[in-house]
């Protein structure tokens, strides 16, 4: 069938399926009758998939069939509106010159009919703009998913390093652009591996989610938590100069002295070390990240549960 079919063809045909059905035009649903009108077999990937990437990929192909599909009802429904008009205005002049009642009623009759059938297009094209709205609000909260699967870590929720470099670039230039400070904090688990020696890595992963809850908590909403690696993070504070930073980092000791990690009954008790940096001028956000992150290992060598500015 898919020789007979064009794409936008087939795309008309899975909206109207899915809405004789009363089932809603979701991807999945979307994806199922798209091929299965156009009689192939469905790609090896499925939809719904642990890879973001392919659902991504796959994603895009269904918002471009269903674009192609509203393009064509478009263009459709503006192709008859066009002809009906013409034949109406054709109509209305043959009647203004015609004297005989016969012809009268035939001519009104003719204009009637016209009106009936532009009325039945513009019905049809707006229950086809309709289904098509839907679909295209579900990708767009199938889209969303995606992105968050791609920036988001699996374990914590927190930022991934993918995210990280977006995130980083857009402060940096915003810097650069308002003359506005930007701060980085880069902060680590003392002893980790000790935890989960002791109590198994469960209670490490349980942790790592702890300690990214308890972070939220002291962080204002335009800050941005980063997993940048194992039990290291990255606080990216924008309008935040050192200062800004180290009542940031006394205020998450504070919080994380006093919020143990409840697990099977012990308090695990944790503390981190940190390292501070602003940006400098000309300085790009990996530079920031590096002196961050030396600042870091700084305080390890200090003794650990405290935190040190970046040279």
């Amino acid at each position: 069938m898919s020789e007979l079919l064009s794409t936008t063809d087939i795309a008309r045909a899975t909206l109207h399926r899915l809405t004789e059905l009363e089932l809603s035009p979701t991807p999945a649903n979307y994806s199922r009758f798209y091929y299965e009108i156009a009689g192939e077999p469905p790609p090896d990937c499925p939809l719904q998939t642990e890879q973001a990437a392919g659902s991504c990929a796959h994603l895009v192909q269904i918002l471009r069939s269903v674009l192609e599909s509203v393009t064509d009802q478009t263009a459709g429904l503006a192709s008859h509106l066009r002809e009906h008009n013409r034949e109406m205005r054709q109509s209305i002049d043959e009647l203004a010159l015609t004297q005989e009642k016969e012809a009268v009623l035939q001519l009104l009759g003719s204009i009637v009919t016209k009106a009936n059938s532009i009325h039945s297009t513009v019905e049809d094209s707006h229950e086809d703009l309709l289904a098509t709205k839907l679909a295209l609000e579900h990708v767009k909260a199938e889209l969303q998913e995606t992105r968050q699967m791609l920036y988001e870590d699996a374990l914590t929720g927190a930022q991934n390093r993918r995210a990280m470099d977006a995130v980083l670039a857009r402060e940096v230039a915003r810097s650069r652009r308002t003359g506005s400070r930007l701060t980085v904090a880069m902060i680590d688990i003392d002893h980790f591996k000790d935890v989960n020696d002791k109590y198994g890595h469960d209670a490490g992963d349980k942790l790592l989610l702890h300690l990214t809850m308890v972070v939220r908590s002291v962080l204002r909403e335009a800050d941005v938590l980063v997993r940048y690696g194992g039990e290291e993070f990255l606080l990216v504070l924008p309008d935040a100069d050192v200062r800004g930073a180290e009542f940031v980092l006394d205020r998450l000791k504070l919080v994380v002295q006093k919020s143990p990690l409840q697990y099977e009954k012990k308090n695990i008790q944790i503390t981190f070390s940190g390292g501070i940096a602003q940006l400098l001028r000309d300085e790009n956000g990996h530079s920031l990240i590096m002196r961050a992150d030396a600042a870091m290992y700084d305080a390890k060598r200090a003794g650990r549960n405290c935190f040190r500015v970046a040279r």
